[in-house]
């Protein structure tokens, strides 16, 4: 009787974790488009390219923009970045 007992507690187990699993991904899923989906619809309303990802001017030989100069000094220096 016990051994019948482990078996279906164990078979218990493995239908439940399996359950949580797709619900997991049910709830993540709507938490994901709840979330995302007002953010991004008033991203695109206030500006088309926020993070400027177009790639410049067609005819330069390179995308690269060009660096800022920085005023050169000791604590310029001291900061990594």
């Amino acid at each position: 009787m016990l051994e019948l007992m482990k078996t279906l507690w164990r078979r218990w187990k493995a239908l439940a974790h399996r359950i949580i699993r797709g619900q997991n991904w049910m709830l993540m899923g709507i938490a994901y488009w709840v979330g995302m989906g007002p953010v991004a619809f008033f991203m695109r309303m206030k500006h088309k390219d926020l993070i400027d990802r177009g790639l410049g001017d067609a005819t330069s030989p390179t995308h690269w923009l060009p660096l800022e100069d920085q005023k050169q000094d000791i604590r310029r220096a001291q900061r990594p970045w």
